[in-house]
């Protein structure tokens, strides 16, 4: 899986490293956190859930001039940094009873999401591996950050158990402060191009909006589902055991869907393939319908897996096949800012249709046209023909 190549093994793994650390610290222990700060500081819902929103606004307006920022600095410095600004972030949070300042330090950690997450990431690795080691390489890390939850959500847990908020919240600091130094270690200091060089701008085209809207609309659906797949099985009337163990087969179902990713695309091409996954939400989200069917729900959440499982590849290699990588870096911030705030306001919009209409049927009505219309938007989609002459 991996490129002979000792120096590409050390940059992949130290990617993997920190993006396991990121997701699992940044974003998957929030919810565990929040709770602890509700009991321990007196705050609301409501309250740590704003500060976690604006968290996630920071990291989608700030991607552009991070994406921007890694083309031309490459990424030591920026993800190394990120990842240690993260750390001190959680430093503060552990510090403070203050929720100004509990509100400051999930906005750092926005910025330390968008040094972090994988656009940093894919930029930084297609600046120095290319081709069919770069589809590798992408594969491993996501592979290997796919078991951030696995890992972070029951660490968290005996942490918060161990030594309550505060010292939860240093453990994972020093994990996100060993992640930045060891980036800051093995990351390449600059990119390709030499420091100072010319590099060509990035000049969104109309192929690049439609790109960036099918994927918006696909980034809405996989977050709508994914919040409303638990509560949906409750009130079909799941057992909470089963309907646990259902909505952990959705993160399950993504690892083999990353795995199936390499041989489709030598089979079917880029665009194609995501066509494919396009659809693949929508059908998910279709048989979520029946809920009560078991049989159905199970293939509905199978396949919605799989789908949402190998488009966090196919965004990444779509983007690289169809954009040199002196621009890559700009192009993908471009997308996630869009991208990342629809993920920031959906749960704001499937609650509402849950409230108005007292169920599930409209969001997930809604969901499966939003996927329709994503494989309508980059249906047609061409790459230029000079594509496989970089890849």
């Amino acid at each position: 899986m991996l490129d002979p190549s000792h120096g590409q093994r050390s940059l992949v793994w130290t990617l993997a490293v920190l993006t396991t650390v990121s997701y699992g610290a940044l974003y998957y222990a929030q919810p565990l956190l929040a709770v602890a700060a509700e009991h321990e500081r007196g705050w609301s819902r409501t309250q740590t859930g704003l500060a976690f929103t604006l968290a996630l606004l920071v990291t989608a307006l700030i991607a552009p001039g991070v994406g921007r920022a890694l083309d031309a600095r490459g990424g030591r410095v920026l993800v190394g940094g990120g990842a240690v600004l993260g750390g001190l972030a959680f430093l503060l949070l552990a510090w403070t009873d203050h929720y100004p300042l509990f509100v400051l330090g999930w906005l750092l950690a926005g910025v330390a999401m968008a040094l972090t997450f994988y656009e940093a990431a894919f930029t930084v690795l297609g600046q120095q591996v290319s081709g069919a080691a770069r589809i590798r390489a992408t594969l491993t890390i996501t592979l290997v950050a796919g078991l951030a939850s696995t890992i972070f959500v029951p660490l968290t847990t005996a942490l918060l158990g161990a030594s309550g908020l505060s010292g939860a919240l240093i453990g994972l600091a020093a994990l996100l402060l060993v992640a930045g130094l060891l980036s800051w270690r093995v990351l390449p200091p600059t990119g390709q191009a030499a420091p100072g060089a010319a590099r060509p701008a990035f000049l969104p085209d109309a192929s690049f909006r439609r790109l960036t809207l099918a994927f918006t609309l696909a980034r809405i659906v996989t977050v709508g589902v994914g919040l409303q797949l638990a509560p949906l099985l409750l009130a079909a009337g799941y057992t909470p055991g089963l309907a646990a163990a259902l909505t952990g087969l959705l993160g399950l179902a993504a690892l083999p869907g990353r795995v199936l990713f390499v041989p489709l695309l030598s089979r079917l091409g880029a665009l194609p393939l995501t066509l494919l996954l396009f659809a693949g939400l929508g059908l998910g989200a279709l048989l979520l319908h029946f809920p009560a069917s078991l049989a159905l729900a199970g293939v509905g959440i199978v396949t919605f897996g799989l789908a949402s499982g190998a488009l966090t590849l196919a965004r990444a290699e779509v983007l690289a096949r169809q954009y040199p990588a002196e621009v890559f870096g700009a192009a993908n911030g471009r997308m996630a800012r869009p991208v990342n705030l629809a993920q920031a306001g959906t749960p704001l919009l499937v609650g509402w249709l849950y409230t108005v209409s007292s169920g599930y049927g409209w969001s997930l009505t809604l969901l499966g046209v939003l996927a329709a219309l994503a494989v309508w938007v980059l249906w047609g989609n061409t790459v230029p023909a000079d594509v496989a002459s970089r890849t």
